[in-house]
């Protein structure tokens, strides 16, 4: 049987990672996980554009409270 092949685009990735970041249900931990994964698409697909830390009056957190561009 022949696997099917799917893919994502990197703006898809890119949108649920940052409503991930933005989640007061996630921890830190899980948050540096997801953001080493998307840096590492975005550096190797040439889509890296930088990020900037999320203001307390939209969530609370520390450094791993990002939204990328």
């Amino acid at each position: 049987m022949k696997k099917a092949r799917k893919t994502i685009e990197v703006e898809t990735l890119r949108e649920m990672t940052n409503h991930f970041l933005a989640n007061e249900n996630t921890n830190a931990d899980e948050r540096q996980g997801v953001v080493d994964m998307l840096e590492s698409v975005l550096f190797q697909t040439g889509n890296y554009q930088g990020y900037r830390y999320l203001d307390t009056a939209e969530i609370e957190g520390n450094g791993t409270r990002r939204y990328y561009f």
